[in-house]
């Protein structure tokens, strides 16, 4: 159950064997993955991305209740039996973490998560040394959210102090504009802390150059086998570590991150009262939106933030209609087609279009954000949404008892735009940015990778509880089953952001329903046979980074104006082109250039 297939999993421990991979396997959805999880999963291989894109659908101003099924293009060839490695470096060998007992197991890959209905009830100590040898460690990281209590008040920080072996300093800054302000000025000023947190959305002007010149090469200590001198670090799944990979060499020590970010969210318990299925195609979506759209009641079919082109920049209706995720690579040619040049595209622009003339997106659409509109569908205020995985459905599973009848957060399957369709669900890369060293004499990176090694204790251990939940009887109380259930001072002192420094991989949990575990993981395993990931993941280009986040904006914004009405479907050709002459067609030149150099 959960695994890649033999060949699938060793070609992820190269980078050109990721691009195979993702082009073949997981950037089409390709059910080859995981048929075992998922036993409705169709038996045939979703179709890529057509490389040239066919013309929008034939309406101008409105698009058909259920638009026309994904077009079938050329099929994208199958990885190899074997694949020949074109770069020197080999990612690190994985070797899970043994001793540690879930409740419901990991996939042998990692890619299907941990799930524990209990914290074990003697968690294992994974680290039997002190890592560090003292002195000070400083480190530049972020929080999402409010800031920890201060090092000399807080006691859960010195406790993790006293088992590193150092004085662990943690700059921490607030995410809002760390990635596109603090970081670059941290790093133009050439004062780097020991450790440095790059996020994923980093604006970073020639990436590559300032890891070589100002950063650590990890690749000796963790290429191969290497990386067995430091165990936690070897747990990660071989998918995280191909996204820290520049200059032919290890870079960094990612922070692991499920597949699945964002998820289709229902409440189901709505369509339980009524003895209602749950949507197959777009058309049966549509009508239950409309059934849902209840003014009276306050309740809308559907809820969306004003920042995601009203659900189809983010993969909520793209995915729906087989969409690739950003780009769609054809292995054959290691071309790069971009997702708003395909039809399925213009299909989910139209069907958004289609959805708001019905009424069914809240009319706070426009005013929503991504707080405003979790907390609406927290409170029940619509009855279906794009939104988190993880930290969504901890916010959701709170709320449930708080309704009346009380509520059941669910996540949907992802579904075809017509009986017989692909659907895509446009996955995350495997990790939430990484790690870097400062460059340092060899014992000095040793001692960091191994305080970076502690921090990467999975749950269930000794050391995952003392930074999540600090001291028993300080921090924490054991409920009836043994579960920590933090006390005020506990929720204050363990905001410090380790998790942001670097993590095990995401386990499943939740202490107040021993249902959330297997619901949780039955919904991975749902989502797996149509995961999409981005192709380019991992690459390099320096357009992307100057130019990427404003082209998305403006897409969005865009896209806004088209779905409500301000603007006709027809003005989606000049939005498309506008993006590509903007920096998209750039974007996939520096791509292109760079999976040609991976695939050799």
């Amino acid at each position: 159950m959960g695994e890649l297939t033999h060949t699938m999993r060793q070609q992820l421990m190269d980078r050109r064997g990721f691009v195979r991979f993702a082009a073949a396997g997981l950037a089409m959805g390709g059910v080859a993955l995981l048929q075992a999880c998922a036993p409705a999963a169709p038996t045939v291989a979703p179709t890529a991305a057509p490389s040239n894109p066919t013309p929008a659908p034939a309406k101008p101003n409105s698009a058909p209740t259920t638009a026309a099924a994904a077009p079938t293009a050329a099929q994208v060839q199958k990885p190899a039996a074997t694949a020949a490695v074109s770069r020197t470096v080999k990612l690190p060998t994985r070797f899970p973490v043994e001793g540690i007992k879930p409740d419901l197991p990991a996939s042998a890959d990692g890619l299907i998560d941990a799930a524990f209905v209990n914290y074990p009830a003697s968690p294992i100590k994974t680290v039997q040394e002190t890592p560090g040898r003292g002195g000070e460690v400083n480190v530049t990281t972020w929080t999402t959210s409010a800031a920890p209590t201060p090092l000399d008040s807080n006691a859960l920080w010195q406790a993790v102090n006293k088992e590193l072996g150092v004085d662990l300093k943690i700059n921490v800054q607030p995410q809002a504009d760390y990635a596109t302000v603090k970081l670059p000025t941290l790093i133009a000023g050439n004062e780097l802390p020991d450790i440095l947190y790059i996020a994923i959305n980093s604006v970073i002007p020639g990436l590559p150059t300032f890891l070589k010149s100002k950063c650590a090469d990890l690749t000796p200590y963790l290429s191969g086998d290497a990386v067995k001198d430091y165990p936690n670090l070897a747990n990660f799944p071989a998918l995280s570590w191909t996204q820290v990979i520049y200059n032919n060499a290890i870079y960094g020590v990612p922070v692991p991150y499920p597949l699945y970010l964002w998820v289709h969210w229902v409440h189901q318990n709505l369509l339980d009262e009524e003895g209602l299925a749950r949507p197959k195609n777009a058309d049966e979506y549509k009508k239950l939106g409309q059934h849902f759209t209840r003014p009276e009641q306050n309740l809308a079919g559907m809820g969306v933030e004003n920042n995601v082109g009203m659900g189809v920049t983010n993969g909520w209706l793209t995915g729906i209609f087989g969409a690739p995720n950003i780009w769609g690579l054809d292995e054959k040619t290691g071309k790069l087609t971009a997702t708003v040049e395909t039809e399925q595209f213009r299909a989910a622009v139209g069907y958004a279009r289609d959805l708001w003339t019905a009424g069914i997106f809240h009319p706070n659409a426009m005013q929503y954000n991504l707080v405003s509109a979790r907390s609406d569908f927290a409170a029940r205020r619509f009855a279906f949404r794009f939104d988190g995985f993880q930290s969504a459905s901890v916010t959701f599973w709170d709320n449930s008892v708080n309704l009346e009848p009380p509520g059941k957060p669910r996540i949907m399957t992802p579904f075809p735009a017509t009986d017989g369709g692909k659907p895509t669900y446009w996955a995350n890369s495997g990790f939430l940015g990484y790690s870097v060293i400062k460059q340092a004499p060899p014992e000095r990176i040793k001692e960091m990778l191994r305080i970076l090694n502690w921090l990467a204790a999975p749950m269930g251990s000794q050391e995952f509880l003392l930074m999540n939940y600090g001291l028993k009887d300080v921090h924490w109380t054991p409920d009836e089953k043994g579960n920590p259930i933090l006390n005020a001072r506990g929720k204050a002192d363990a905001l410090v952001p380790f998790r942001y420094i670097t993590q095990g991989p995401v386990a499943l949990y939740y202490t107040r329903d021993p249902q959330y575990a297997s619901v949780m993981q039955d919904a991975e395993k749902a989502m797996f046979p149509y995961v999409a990931i981005n192709p380019t993941d991992g690459f390099y280009s320096p357009t992307k980074d100057s130019k990427y986040p404003g082209l998305q904006r403006d897409l969005s914004d865009k896209l806004n104006d088209i779905v409500v009405g301000r603007q006709q479907f027809s003005y989606l050709d000049q939005v498309i082109k506008e993006w590509l002459d903007g920096g998209g067609s750039q974007m996939r030149t520096e791509f292109e250039r760079e999976i040609a150099a991976a695939r050799g």
